[in-house]
């Protein structure tokens, strides 16, 4: 009797191992695909900057609601303090919110950046050099089209 007791006790551990084997399998899995970020890709690079941009699910404040971002990163691969100055604009039903707005306005932008430093946009971020408005989860607002980063002048500090 008690080697029925026993095995059964050793088959169930079995069970309750393989089943949370099984959901950790499942979740890491659900967690790799439903990434909310894209990779860094390579956008421009000029006079020793690169810039890069990726596409990112932020989640909006005081809501439950998500919108996707487009995000900058602007590297220094010199050995040199620089300014990188320019206008992102952005284009949303075919049209350029940013290309005939009057100097200044928030689309323009000038980031300093030290000998080989790395500066990115994230979520909470509201400059327009570091984070674009790229499309609404629900679809209610017209995504971004295209955008380009214009007049880029880098200068040495």
């Amino acid at each position: 009797m008690a080697f029925h007791s026993i095995k059964a006790l050793y088959s169930m551990k079995k069970s309750v191992i393989f089943l949370f084997v099984m959901a950790i399998a499942i979740i890491s899995t659900a967690f790799s695909t439903s990434s909310n970020e894209s990779e860094w890709k390579l956008y421009k690079e000029i006079q020793g900057v690169k810039i890069f941009t990726k596409t990112n699910k932020c989640q909006l404040q005081h809501t439950t609601k998500s919108n996707q971002y487009l995000l900058f990163k602007y590297v220094n691969t010199t050995n040199k303090a620089l300014r990188i100055s320019g206008r992102v604009d952005a284009w949303y039903n075919n049209l350029c919110r940013s290309c005939n707005l009057s100097s200044p306005n928030e689309y323009e932008f000038s980031i300093d950046l030290q000998a080989s430093e790395s500066r990115e946009g994230y979520c909470s971020d509201d400059q327009k050099a570091f984070k674009l408005f790229y499309k609404s989860s629900d679809g209610s607002i017209a995504p971004l089209d295209k955008f380009e980063l214009s007049n880029l002048n880098v200068k040495e500090l």
